[in-house]
């Protein structure tokens, strides 16, 4: 299932949608969702090695345990919790149980876009700057709603199956889950009031930090590309993520490298000119400031 992206090092696996859906045994009638039940078996996902996929992927564990690591964290998910996972997050798989089973859907950014949401909005825009993965643990009854919503969504998504009216059936299942997870963590978030435009203000900004992080560090540019003042954007980003967008920038910019010193092809002044700073000297201090680790000595801990 990995397939390699242009834009990653050569030691990234890209994790393409068009892979996943290969590994379907029936016609699916939209081609931009799947729901499947994956365990030890089948889990193309190879321990220690980096991955990042192009898709959302929500699942549901059934049996067992798996344990991954996004950054320098860890995450250990057992039976009865539920996990969100955004787009476009580095990640890697530590540990995997013997009895492990889950279900799984995974959907592209058109589906969730043609559903009606705006994907990097909310939780999943706050998971792509802080907390990347989203657990739901001890919530027996959201579980259960949300497998039954799966159900539904791959029975109507079988060709074989007859259904008049699929399509709105698919699009109301999928927005209960959505909504189910979504209601999940607005309760249990600092309120706040978010107007439409500040909602898609911050999703612009997080799509060209994602497209232009590596050649271009400062707000201004961001502000620019917006047609918005910095200090405009400053106070919304600040609104809707509760960090400056300086922050998130640099951020991003500290897991790509943390990411790209794990390259052993790559030393450490290569890696400062994928990045775009001026020098080495310049990328130490910021690699240092953002990890409390020197460069050289992030890539020994690493590798020894």
């Amino acid at each position: 299932m990995a397939k390699k992206s242009l834009r990653e090092p050569d030691f990234v696996s890209q994790l393409a949608f068009d892979e996943v859906l290969k590994q379907v045994e029936f016609d699916l009638r939209i081609k931009e969702f799947v729901v499947m039940e994956i365990d030890r078996a089948n889990y193309i996902i190879k321990p220690n090695m980096p991955y990042r996929s192009d898709y959302f992927c929500i699942f549901l564990v059934q049996e067992g345990s798996v344990d991954i690591r996004l950054d320098d964290k860890s995450y250990e998910v057992f039976k009865g919790d539920v996990i969100f996972c955004p787009i476009l997050e580095t990640f890697w798989l530590n540990r995997i149980a013997e009895n492990y089973k889950a279900k799984y859907i995974f959907f592209s950014v058109d589906f969730i876009s043609q559903a009606g949401f705006n994907y990097k909005s909310n939780n999943v825009l706050k998971s792509l700057s802080s907390d990347p993965t989203h657990i739901i643990r001890n919530e027996p009854d959201i579980y259960r709603k949300l497998n039954f919503h799966l159900d539904e969504l791959k029975v109507l998504n079988n060709t074989e199956k007859d259904n008049y009216y699929f399509n709105e059936m698919i699009w109301h299942h999928f927005s209960l889950v959505i909504y189910e997870i979504d209601n999940y963590f607005k309760k249990i978030e600092k309120p706040h009031s978010v107007t439409h435009r500040e909602d898609e203000l911050t999703t612009s900004f997080f799509q060209f930090v994602q497209k232009h992080f590596k050649e271009e560090h400062h707000v201004q540019f961001y502000a620019d590309k917006l047609c918005i003042s910095r200090k405009y954007l400053t106070k919304v980003i600040n609104k809707t993520m509760f960090k400056s967008p300086r922050d998130i920038i640099h951020q991003v910019l500290a897991v790509e490298a943390r990411l790209l010193l794990k390259n052993p092809n790559l030393n450490i002044n290569e890696v400062a000119l994928q990045l775009k700073f001026s020098d080495q000297a310049s990328f130490s201090k910021f690699f240092k400031k953002h990890t409390g680790r020197a460069p050289l000595e992030y890539r020994k801990d690493d590798l020894y």
